[in-house]
């Protein structure tokens, strides 16, 4: 019998208030100025003194820059940013591959920050512009996530806060990493007549479930597609659904047949690196922890 969904309350584990070394490649000691840096794709840039103005066309870089305390500098969002809610006062500067570049040039930032879809097209005319463009990738295992925070500090002059955070957020990791439950988890990207779609084995979310001490089925699969066969094969214990589709997961086949339990979920705790990861790893915790005491109690 499928067990009922279960919603998972979240519940801030700390208060942040700080970073680490970069993972940018610096010329300088991270935090002083000028401070030239050689991004993901290679392009080398240099931040001539500590930006007062910046636009950040990306939801996680968002979420750090207001964690990193430096909401007060951002001139510009991306359309998809919706966290803190304090967001929402902040210029909108369109899509996070194609934004509006007339107008994040008219906000005259000091840099912008991207992730690695901002388009080629976009880096070109902004840069072009003279406005300095730095293009952050997402991290691939959770252990960098402490220093893909510092780097974002290093770029906006909070390297001081964020030497602090990257530590706060390193002890926590280990704090919260727990042994082995014997639970398995699925997380759910997507599903129904287009596909199914999870992390797979080279994920960072794959890292946030065997931290909280679970067993990913898909870790023997690379990148983001499943087969719907081996989901049901598999039949995991814990199954994460972002909580747009959770109720309609449970009522649509062949998923009804499943018998773990559906945890419906913030999906941006998992899939924006950053600070927020803390609390997905506490809800994979919580929900083993409630799978366990259930088969326990049988």
């Amino acid at each position: 019998m499928k067990r009922k969904l279960l919603a998972v309350v979240l519940m801030a584990v700390v208060a942040f208030t700080g970073c680490a070394n970069s993972d940018l490649n610096s010329e300088e000691s991270a935090g002083i100025y000028p401070l030239t840096l050689t991004d993901t794709y290679g392009h080398e840039v240099t931040i001539e003194e500590e930006p007062q103005t910046i636009v950040s066309v990306s939801p996680a870089l968002t979420e750090i820059v207001y964690a990193l305390d430096a909401q007060d500098k951002l001139a510009g969002r991306s359309d998809y940013d919706d966290y803190p809610e304090a967001v929402f006062d902040i210029q909108s500067v369109g899509p996070i591959d194609m934004p509006d570049v007339e107008l994040i040039v008219s906000l005259n930032p000091d840099v912008v920050l991207a992730s690695s879809i901002f388009s080629e097209e976009a880096y070109n005319a902004i840069t072009e512009a003279g406005i300095p463009v730095v293009i952050i990738n997402d991290e691939s295992s959770l252990s960098a996530m402490p220093t893909y925070v510092s780097t974002v500090a290093d770029v906006i002059g909070k390297h001081d806060e964020g030497v602090a955070m990257a530590e706060d957020l390193t002890h926590q990791i280990e704090v919260l990493t727990q042994e082995a439950t014997g639970v398995t988890v699925y997380y759910c990207m997507g599903y129904g007549e287009y596909g199914d779609y999870t992390a797979g084995g080279d994920t960072f979310i794959n890292d946030i479930i065997e931290t909280a001490g679970c067993t990913n089925i898909a870790s023997d699969v690379e990148g983001w597609m499943y087969s719907t066969e081996a989901l049901l094969a598999n039949d995991p214990d814990i199954i994460l659904v972002p909580s747009w589709g959770a109720d309609y997961f449970l009522e649509t086949e062949p998923y009804n047949n499943l018998t773990g339990t559906v945890v419906a979920i913030d999906a941006n705790l998992f899939e924006r690196v950053g600070p927020r990861n803390i609390e997905a790893i506490q809800v994979i915790i919580d929900a083993a922890a409630e799978v366990n005491s259930v088969d326990a109690a049988a």
